[in-house]
């Protein structure tokens, strides 16, 4: 069972579902607010817990929310504080609520994304560690000529019924940091302008999900099946992407990866891909030793 904790003079406490209002208004006004790169909204992980509110009677003075979502791994989704307080020094007080409510064995990774500096500043201050950096790549409009890919292989837009079997491949292909549960896909799924999967012998061994703006088409989402990676079947669900994007008149399409990730830079350079100078970190809580 949850309680409301005191702290001081301030309240702690988890976020409820009558708190969405508060929030909503709370996210609107003067505050330092770090929003998570995210197929939910920080109002849509209420519910979701850890989640908790800082609170001043009944001001909100600070947010926090660091689910678990997928088992192993919980990302800081959103942090908020009022501009009336140093950030740095209501971050402490719902970290310490939220590793309480990760304990456990094995303990989840616990990770952030650096977007603004004062965030950086203060994960860095209470114990993350940078782990890399993600880059941001653009497209160059310019379609590249098809590969050799399995004779057998095709490729179609995505449905509803392919996801467990789109999740299964998120898996196998991604790190646990970096991968996204079913019901993340199932999201992802339906905020997707563009969607495919590709099949080998009527089974689905990648997939790839692009968003889209007025102005930016986004490919969020690429994956293969390790077996058969190196056949270029990303480069061709990317190549057949690219194609389609024309049509929705984007000024701008890009891509997000590791800036370590050789393999993957390797790829989107072949598509017509190049690095926009744009990059954040990714940093990971370093738990404190028994």
């Amino acid at each position: 069972m949850q309680h409301n904790i005191p702290t001081g003079k301030f309240l702690l406490r988890p976020a409820v579902g009558t708190d969405l209002n508060a929030l909503s208004t709370f996210f609107k006004s003067r505050v330092n607010i770090q929003h998570h790169l995210d197929w939910r909204t920080s109002l849509e992980w209420i519910g979701f817990q850890p989640y908790y509110l800082l609170l001043r009677q009944k001001e909100i003075l600070a947010a926090m929310a660091a689910p678990v979502d997928p088992v192993g791994v919980a990302w800081i989704r959103v942090y908020g504080a009022s501009m009336e307080l140093p950030p740095e020094k209501l971050f402490p007080i719902l970290l310490e609520r939220c590793l309480k409510d990760l304990e456990g064995e094995p303990r989840p990774i616990l990770a952030g994304l650096g977007l603004q500096e004062w965030f950086k500043k203060t994960l860095e201050a209470n114990n993350f560690l940078l782990r890399q950096q993600i880059v941001v790549l653009g497209w160059d409009f310019k379609i590249r000529q098809a590969k050799p890919i399995p004779e057998n292989l095709v490729i179609r837009p995505m449905t509803a019924l392919d996801l467990p079997s789109v999740a299964t491949v998120d898996r196998l292909a991604f790190k646990p940091l970096w991968q996204n549960s079913l019901d993340a896909l199932i999201l992802a799924f339906h905020k997707a302008s563009l969607a495919s999967v590709a099949l080998l012998d009527g089974k689905i061994i990648g997939y790839q999900i692009s968003t889209s703006t007025p102005i930016n088409t986004h490919l969020a989402r690429l994956a293969v099946n390790p077996e058969f990676q190196r056949r270029n079947i990303g480069f061709e669900l990317v190549r057949q992407m690219l194609t389609d994007s024309l049509k929705l008149n984007s000024w701008q399409v890009t891509v997000n990866t590791q800036g370590d990730n050789i393999a993957s830079l390797a790829l989107y350079d072949s598509l017509g891909f190049t690095l926009t100078g744009e990059s954040f970190p990714v940093y990971v809580y370093e738990y404190p030793k028994p």
